[in-house]
């Protein structure tokens, strides 16, 4: 039997679908509803919309709810890891270590919103045992960074240092995302506090 060439060509190719990237758009939806109505506010349905897909395709990715929101904690760590690790080679552990610990700190819009959703998984990981874990190895990760970082700056005891930085940093982040701080004054506390802990 002869088959032919044209035909084959003419077949439709299957379109590639890179998982991650679906499953990172799927997680900025969850992001969108919980910033707009809190993490109870998450449901396959709501994600749908706010992604503007299928409910068959969220559940394509994820059986529950409870998956769903436990994934896109995941995919928050993600990202602000990938956002710190994007900093410039030639930069000093000093300037690093500013990054990381004012980083904390909401100086924009966009940012309180960012900090609230965070806040909202910490919220969560008081009921739920995956989320907790992915919390505190968000906070851990954050003072192993700063500790790494101090002790290159040749600070001594370098881990209790940097729990005391991001501690500090947490809990003004907070006082600002509800009003109680401006940004600026926090900062300037952190910045203080810095200095305060290097040498020199």
């Amino acid at each position: 039997m002869q088959v032919h060439r044209q035909n084959l060509y003419a077949c439709p190719v299957p379109k590639l679908v890179d998982h991650d990237v679906r499953r990172r758009e799927i997680a900025q939806a969850v992001w969108a509803v919980i910033a707009e109505r809190g993490i109870e506010g998450v449901t396959l349905r709501s994600v749908a919309a706010e992604a503007g897909v299928s409910v068959g395709r969220i559940q394509h990715y994820y059986a529950s709810r409870e998956e769903l929101v436990r994934d896109s904690c995941r995919e928050l760590l993600k990202a602000a890891t990938q956002r710190f690790e994007a900093v410039d080679d030639d930069t000093t552990p000093v300037e690093k270590l500013r990054r990381l610990v004012l980083g904390r700190i909401p100086t924009t819009p966009e940012f309180a919103i960012g900090t609230s959703i965070w806040l909202a998984y910490e919220a969560k990981s008081v009921d739920d045992p995956v989320i907790a874990e992915l919390v505190q190895r968000g906070h851990a990760g954050g003072v192993q960074e700063a500790a790494a970082l101090l002790s290159e700056c040749g600070v001594a005891d370098a881990s209790a240092v940097a729990l005391r930085l991001m501690a500090t940093a947490e809990g003004l982040a907070i006082r600002v995302l509800v009003g109680g701080l401006e940004p600026r004054g926090a900062t300037e506390l952190l910045e203080n506090l810095i200095a305060e802990v290097l040498p020199g």
